[in-house]
């Protein structure tokens, strides 16, 4: 008997052998490849490393144990693994399930790349005068300032603090004083010119750069004269998938690092009466009064820290959450600054990606009055309280208690900086580029004091009162835009390469200021501190009395900028280097005949490392010498400098009969003829490495010449300037000159 199989069984097995192929075809499209990667030279496992599918923003990174795993997708045949200071490797991944990957240490470490302006360049083909600064550096100091970061670690940078109070700012030097008027670098984060930089938190940083000579920094033009800091913050990483948590908190003490030793009671009653025999009897039974334990106190820091970062196949992120929080040695001093950064990339296809840059940190500020001077001045005989609990005199320098308790001065705000930004590269080693950015901020402070009466002994009144209580109030809010355009091209041409940026830029920026102030108001209570028009008045006590207004902008922050930049730096066979910068700048500070100035700086660089007779000398694995000269210029100066003033508060009494009528007078003479400061600078410089780079030095001379210096000069007032009123003018001249080792 035969077997037949019929029709419908075919079927049948029809199905399910195109079920097993389907599967088979699926199971294989889909697979997945797995490994560990190590590090040649110690065969440690790697963590962080990217694992990307070539020709795809797909990929993974390395885990704790070096592990990873990818899923790959039809057509899928080459994966990318790359870490910093190792060699990328591609491996053609065939039908392998499982890649082990030994990564060989990078023979070129030395070619680091440093953010310079508008671009980066291999540290190798850098002929400016440049020091970096790395995140895990600028995190080791809890502060809130990030420049603090900076103090020691960089040379020819000096940071002083400007106050001891929370929420102080810092003064930066480089290279010296370079100008009678604001001697302080500029910022640029992640593309953002900026005065200052304390809202940024230090976490959020990846790195700084401080660009110091001409070479340097003229890329900038004016706004490059007293240094350049560059600050690029944190961003996802292609190839890293999964989301990346990371969380600090830090919390410390602050107290008087040394109390000065004054004079006991018994000790100042004693050398009294040496002076003036008799003043006090029995010394030892005296009061004994400590001004420095009463007012100084143990105050806490604290600063959080919370970060996500990661990557999609069509883009990249990075959200940073910062909380810090300082109370003062004084008390009704504190500060509180919250902060959040975001920073997105978005790859729109392999040509073109836009992204974004946005920091915002509103802010609380408490001030304590000044009262050191009073801590140290007061007598210590005298008691701080008289026994029914009230406040007791101190003679000629005021009861610093009662100071602090009749204070009350508070600042708030928000800042927002950040930037969007497209980029393109329509070509191979050109990139277009368009950025617009902004920086705001608002600002309201807010000062009350209570009237009140400090008493002598005998019961009459001191000198410390304040006869009617006083609010002061004002509002400051500042707009400052830029939009910037440029065009790169970066190429390397066998034993040629050449990195070229070209672009313009505009900038406008406005500061408006409302202040007012009042006195006698119905209650202490902070939900009282307001003020009424002048005409609603208490019929006997005027209360909630309008004093004075204003409102206005802030000369020195009102002007608009327009410039154009070139920058070209061209390397032969690693060896020889060359930079040519130049940039045209344009402001309304100055007049139309002075209005724009041209900034040139040249640089030549020498890799004698690379020349044919070190390779014998193996002990020395870096020798690079670098010269350069250029020219920047500075205008920060007042917006109003260039223009007469005419005061028209006046009153004039003149008329038949004679009566008081508005007038004007000449206040103050303006200066047309106001131009550009300009600084000439020449660095040489002498880089060494040796032992494989363990040990590094850098040597740098410098000699920085500021002509033309933006100064106010006292004005004869018979040419027609108000009485006491002084004129700007190109009348002064600062010499710069040193040396740097690092």
């Amino acid at each position: 008997m035969k077997n037949r199989i019929g029709l419908g069984q075919c079927s049948r097995l029809l199905m399910v052998f195109a079920t097993v192929l389907l599967l088979g075809f699926q199971v294989q499209g889909q697979r997945i490849v797995r490994g560990r990667v190590t590090a040649s030279d110690t065969g440690e496992t790697l963590p962080g490393v990217n694992v990307v599918v070539k020709g795809t923003m797909r990929g993974t990174t390395t885990g704790i144990d070096g592990d990873y795993q990818i899923e790959l997708q039809p057509g899928d045949q080459t994966l990318v693994f790359s870490f910093i200071g190792f060699d990328e490797q591609e491996i053609l991944v065939d039908d392998q399930i499982e890649i082990n990957v030994t990564l060989l240490v990078s023979s070129t470490q030395l070619e680091e790349f440093v953010v310079i302006g508008y671009g980066t360049v291999r540290k190798s083909d850098l002929t400016g005068a440049v020091s970096s600064l790395k995140s895990e550096d600028i995190v080791k100091i809890t502060t809130l300032n990030p420049e603090n970061a900076l103090q020691g670690k960089v040379t020819g940078v000096q940071i002083t603090s400007t106050s001891g109070a929370p929420g102080a700012g810092s003064s930066v030097r480089v290279r010296g004083v370079g100008t009678f008027n604001n001697s302080a670098p500029i910022y640029v984060v992640d593309g953002v010119i900026l005065d200052d930089i304390s809202f940024l938190n230090s976490a959020d940083i990846a790195s700084m750069e401080v660009l110091k000579d001409a070479s340097a920094t003229a890329i900038y033009g004016s706004r490059g004269a007293n240094g350049v800091i560059l600050i690029t913050t944190k961003t996802g990483t292609i190839g890293q998938e999964k989301p990346l948590f990371s969380f600090s908190t830090e919390w410390g003490m602050q107290q008087l690092a040394n109390k000065i030793d004054l004079l006991t009671g018994r000790e100042f009653a004693i050398i009294t009466n040496e002076i003036r025999s008799g003043t006090y009897n029995n010394v030892d039974l005296l009061p004994n009064t400590d001004w420095q334990d009463l007012i100084f106190q143990t105050a806490p820091v604290q600063n959080h820290q919370l970060s996500i970062t990661g990557a999609s196949e069509v883009s990249q992120y990075y959200v940073g959450i910062g909380l810090f929080m300082q109370d003062g040695i004084v008390p009704k001093s504190d500060y509180q600054r919250f902060t959040i950064k975001m920073n997105n990339t978005y790859n729109l296809s392999q040509h073109f990606r836009l992204g974004n840059n946005i920091t915002l940190a509103p802010y609380q500020h408490q001030n304590a009055p000044n009262v050191t001077y009073s801590v140290y001045r007061a007598q210590p005989l005298l008691e701080p309280y008289y026994p029914d609990g009230s406040f007791g005199v101190v003679y000629n320098v005021g009861n610093p208690l009662a100071d602090l308790e009749y204070s009350n001065n508070y600042l708030r705000g928000i800042r927002g900086v950040g930037n969007i930004y497209a980029e393109a590269n329509p070509i191979e080693a050109l990139t277009l580029k368009s950025s617009f950015g902004v920086d705001a901020s608002f600002n309201k402070a807010e000062s009350f004091s209570p009237a009140y009466i400090i008493y002598n002994p005998d019961g009459t009144a001191s000198q410390q009162y304040n006869e009617f209580s006083d609010i002061n109030k004002g509002n400051n809010d500042n707009l400052n835009w830029l939009w910037e355009n440029t065009v790169s091209f970066d190429k390397v041409f066998t034993r040629h390469a050449l990195n070229t940026v070209a672009g313009f830029t505009m900038q406008q920026t406005r500061s408006e200021e409302f202040r007012l102030s009042g006195q006698n108001l119905i209650r202490d209570d902070s939900d009282f501190w307001y003020i009424l028009p002048p005409y609603i008045l208490d019929d006997a006590n005027n209360i909630n009395m309008l004093q004075n207004i204003f409102n206005g902008v802030d000369p020195g922050q009102y002007y608009s900028m327009i410039s154009f930049l070139f920058r070209a730096n061209y390397t032969f066979d690693n060896r020889y280097i060359a930079t040519v910068t130049f940039r045209r700048d344009g402001s309304s500070k100055f007049s139309e005949q002075n209005r724009y100035s041209n900034f040139p700086s040249f640089a030549l660089g020498w890799n004698i490392i690379n020349e044919k007779f070190m390779e014998s000398i193996m002990m020395i694995s870096n020798l690079k010498l670098r010269a350069s000269w250029g020219m920047i210029g500075n205008e920060k100066i007042s917006y109003f400098d260039r223009f007469a003033r005419v005061q028209s508060d006046l009153l004039a009494i003149f008329g038949n009969p004679d009566a008081s009528n508005p007038a004007a007078s000449y206040l103050k003479n303006g200066n047309p003829d106001l131009k550009w400061e300009t600084t000439t600078q020449t660095d040489i410089g002498l880089e060494v490495g040796l032992l494989n780079n363990r040990l590094t030095g850098e040597f740098d001379f410098y000699n920085r010449v500021t002509d033309d210096i933006l100064i106010e000069l006292s004005t004869p007032g018979h040419i027609g300037n108000g009485q006491g009123q002084r004129v700007r003018y190109n009348a002064a001249s600062v010499l710069n000159r040193g040396f740097e080792l690092h």
